[in-house]
């Protein structure tokens, strides 16, 4: 199973590798992104990819360093002309872990060479680096200005939706499973989709109910066929869901009939306030990984769809069914090759074995990113 996966990486790191190369050679891949990956010690798999991810300030100085690079490498690819760069921010300008982001960020494009402004006010630039998932759609002084944006404002949540991302990166994991020749399902939640979604609807809430009890049965399924004893469980989402919100983790179908006034107000409830219509329904991967006794998962920063860097959510209030982006949670800035024992307790004795995971199944889910946004690259 899962703890065999290591060793198969490294039997097959070539074709592994030209099968990347293969399938990025004409795509532009995400300037920036980040993955977040749950690991059950019997699979592990991305549950989440963002493309305007906003805690650059958790990378640490190793991994900054290394993020400034990759934005030189990038740029001077498919950019060569780019020296002044123009940061668009969200508009948080109260949120003082954000700030700390756009510092973050603001910094390690200096380092990489660039002159940099950040600000909603355009000021002249080559290319305007975009750190808003533009929710509430284009702002028009980004869809009027000729300047190039990246990544693509089309890529934001105002037309994104995660069903979509996840089918593809299915397809993509079909493809790399078959190359290590291991079950597809080790590295990937199994999912389905419910659309024209209405809360207060009892017809829908019995729609959402069979669909989740569907999939319940196919996880279960899996266990068996597998040897697992862990009861499954599901996550619902809002299909174009950002920052954690509109999750709910759930062990049956039936609690989606008896849903208290508050659980369905947390699953409407969107950045700024737009309709949740449809939910994604998500097999649930507990987190086998824990930092002082709490459970943890990594996420993966790329430039570029290259790993620069990962540190771990950690939610002191949370257990390891539930989720973890949720108001409370904190960040580790304990880096992949900073965090030890006692401390922290892996489910594999060998760290690399987790973080070499972790970085591939990261840059499936940009490749996956980048067929979904159907950006070229430029000849």
């Amino acid at each position: 199973m899962i703890e065999q996966l290591p060793g198969k990486i490294e039997l097959h790191s070539q074709k592994v590798a030209g099968w990347l190369e293969g399938r990025t050679a004409r795509l532009l891949l995400p300037i920036t992104a980040s993955v977040d990956i749950r690991n059950a010690a019997y699979k592990s798999a991305v549950v989440d990819t963002n493309l305007f991810p906003a805690g650059f300030n958790n990378l640490c100085e190793t991994f900054a360093a290394n993020a400034a690079q990759a934005f030189g490498r990038f740029l001077a690819k498919n950019h060569p002309g780019v020296k002044r760069i123009h940061l668009y921010p969200e508009p948080h300008t109260r949120n003082r872990f954000y700030l700390e982001n756009v510092r973050s960020l603001t910094s390690i494009l200096h380092q990489a060479g660039f002159e940099t402004s950040a600000g909603l006010k355009l000021e002249p630039a080559d290319l305007i680096l975009a750190n808003n998932d533009f929710t509430g759609g284009v702002p028009e002084e980004i869809a009027r200005s000729k300047i190039p944006v990246l990544p693509p404002p089309s890529a934001g949540w105002h037309r994104r939706r995660k069903s979509d991302h996840f089918q593809i990166l299915g397809g993509l994991i079909q493809e790399l499973a078959g190359l290590l020749e291991i079950d597809p399902w080790l590295l990937f939640p199994l999912w389905s989709l419910e659309s024209a979604i209405d809360l207060e609807s009892e017809n829908c809430l019995k729609r959402l109910q069979r669909s989740a009890d569907e999939l319940l049965t196919r996880i279960a399924q899996k266990h068996r066929e597998h040897g697992i004893h862990e009861e499954p469980f599901l996550f619902v989402k809002n299909n174009a869901g950002t920052y954690g919100l509109g999750v709910l983790p759930i062990d049956s179908g039936n609690e989606l009939l008896s849903l208290s006034r508050r659980l369905r107000d947390k699953l409407r409830y969107s950045k700024g306030g737009r309709p949740v219509t449809e939910l994604l329904l998500q097999e649930g991967i507990p987190t086998a990984d824990t930092l002082d006794g709490h459970p943890i998962e990594p996420v993966v920063y790329l430039i570029g769809g290259e790993p620069v860097g990962t540190f771990f959510r950690i939610h002191g209030e949370k257990n390891a069914r539930e989720n973890l982006n949720a108001p409370g949670m904190r960040f580790a800035c304990i880096c992949y090759h900073q965090i030890e024992p006692p401390t922290a307790s892996l489910s594999d004795p060998n760290k690399e074995n987790l973080f070499r995971t972790a970085d591939l199944l990261a840059k499936v889910a940009s490749l996956a990113a980048a067929i979904e946004i159907g950006t070229a690259r430029q000849s």
